[in-house]
């Protein structure tokens, strides 16, 4: 079978996770975050109980860049400090969780991470965000995810959004070899694909750096 054929049900999953509801009637009610004017929401872009992000923005946020945050796993109390320090620095930022092997087969949580990017690119005007200006970073596991959306632009095609991703960094992602061609390290790099990043694990200011310039 072909990687087409091979990836075909599991990226027709992410058209349906992309276009899910807030949970409730929208985001939660935003709450105080950090110093005064900073707030933090929660929604849900898909139907699995991990399909869900945390929001963390300036009250008064416009045209600022979007961040979608990819932690390795569940996101944990150093990926909230992660995104609170990212909102302070001037971006808007998703933490997404999403789906883990064993219960939903690979690569569903790369198919994840572009309905989170989808969700992002699809409340631009309410979130305050640039839609020329959304950026990936992925922490471990997370990496792999954030520079596959931009290396093999099916995965953001069956989300709705095909060109949402304008730049991708990753902490830590897998270099070697992979037959499955669910890993960065199966692809080049195309003439016309969104700018990447690779660093080592804790080089956040090289990733945000790289991250600025590119969504400049």
């Amino acid at each position: 079978m072909t990687r087409r054929g091979l990836l075909a049900p599991l990226l027709a999953i992410v058209a349906t996770a992309a276009c899910a509801p807030l949970i409730g009637q929208g985001a939660m009610a935003p709450a105080p975050l950090g110093p005064p004017g900073w707030r933090t929401a929660r929604a849900a872009y898909g139907a699995d109980p991990r399909q869900t992000l945390r929001l963390y923005r300036p009250a008064t946020a416009s045209r600022l860049p979007i961040l979608i945050l990819l932690p390795d796993g569940a996101p944990e109390a150093a990926d909230e400090r992660a995104a609170r320090d990212l909102a302070e620095g001037g971006f808007i930022v998703v933490l997404a969780d999403r789906r883990e092997a064993p219960d939903s087969p690979h690569p569903a949580f790369i198919s994840d991470a572009a309905a989170a990017v989808a969700w992002a690119a699809k409340r631009v005007q309410d979130l305050g965000g640039d839609a020329g200006r959304i950026g990936v970073l992925g922490l471990g596991e997370g990496g792999g995810a954030a520079l596959m959306l931009v290396l093999d632009r099916r995965y953001l095609a069956a989300a709705g959004a095909p060109a949402a991703a304008r730049a991708a960094a990753a902490l830590s992602a897998n270099t070697g070899p992979d037959t499955t061609f669910t890993d960065p390290s199966a692809y080049g790099v195309a003439s016309d694909s969104a700018p990447v990043w690779r660093g080592a694990t804790g080089d956040m200011a090289g990733a945000v750096a790289f991250l600025r310039e590119a969504l400049a």
